[in-house]
Order: C-alpha cells, then structure tokens, then sequence
C-alpha cells in the first residue's frame, strides 16, 4: 500500500488498497466507528463486506463478530449458511437445520451449489440424502430423516 497522490482537498497522501472497494471499506470503518457500540445493526451485505475484509486482514474477532451477524439472518440461504459453517471451521450445529433441509427437498443438489461448497460438505449432504430417500419406502418421519442428517454430520 503505497500513496498514489496527493489529495487535492490538502497534503495528505491517497491511498490505495487493492482488491478492495471503498463501499466494503466504508463498512469496516463503521463497525469502528459505530457512535452506538453495543448496537451492530446492518444489513446482511454489509456485515459481508466487513467478513471479507476481516478475512482478508486476518482481523479474527472481526471475523466473528461479522460471521455471527450473518448467520443470525433469516434471509441467507441453506448452501450459504452451510458454506459459512464449513469454510470458517465453525460448528456444524450452527447450519444443522440447513443441512436438513437440504437433505429433506426432492430436488438434487445443483451444479451451481455444488460448485460452491466444500468435498466434505457435500460428502455429508449425499451420504445423508441417500440413506433419508432409502427411509421413504418405510413411511417418511421427519425426525427419523433429523437423527440421519445428525449422525453424518458426526461421522464426517
């Protein structure tokens, strides 16, 4: 990071982080600043924003602090939320109903979603989708297909 410039509003040098927009820097900037500390109150793009950056710099109570505030959303999606959980090593617990929901639809895992998750996530999703459609010829239980989705979560 080296000053590109000098600002044309006075002396102080520009700088320039590549790899990084101003909006995504802009919300980092406001978790530090927030005039309301004990409120952390954005949208979910923001606190995405602020993960990348975090993981980027290796900022780890950043990173927390923004992968709990993602993951509290209703709105992420079940590969999303998955893919959260694997790729930042947190407990699976914190995706089990994703996982289970997955497991559970009639639809396949597409190709998009399985570009987009890791080997052993997906090894657990087909493991456990096989052995719950195996089930359907004995009278679907919703609890039954649960403890299946939890013991591969375990197993793996």
């Amino acid at each position: 990071m080296m000053p590109l410039e000098i600002s044309p509003n006075g002396p102080e040098p520009i700088f320039h982080l590549d790899g990084v927009s101003s909006k995504d820097f802009e919300h980092l900037l406001w978790l530090y600043y927030n005039p309301v500390v004990t409120s952390y109150d954005a949208p979910i793009d923001t606190w995405r924003s602020i993960l990348r950056l975090a993981d980027r710099w290796e900022m780890e109570n950043i990173k927390k602090l923004a992968l709990g505030n993602i993951l509290k959303a209703t709105n992420l999606d079940h590969i999303a939320r998955i893919m959260l959980c694997e790729r930042d090593d947190l407990s699976r617990d914190q995706a089990t109903d994703s996982y289970i929901s997955i497991c559970t639809r009639e639809a396949p895992l597409t190709l998009e979603e399985l570009k987009t998750l890791s080997m052993e996530a997906i090894l657990i999703l087909t493991s456990a989708r096989e052995q719950i459609i195996a089930l359907r010829g004995n009278a679907e239980d919703p609890e039954r297909a649960r403890d299946v989705v939890k013991a591969a979560l375990n197993r793996i």
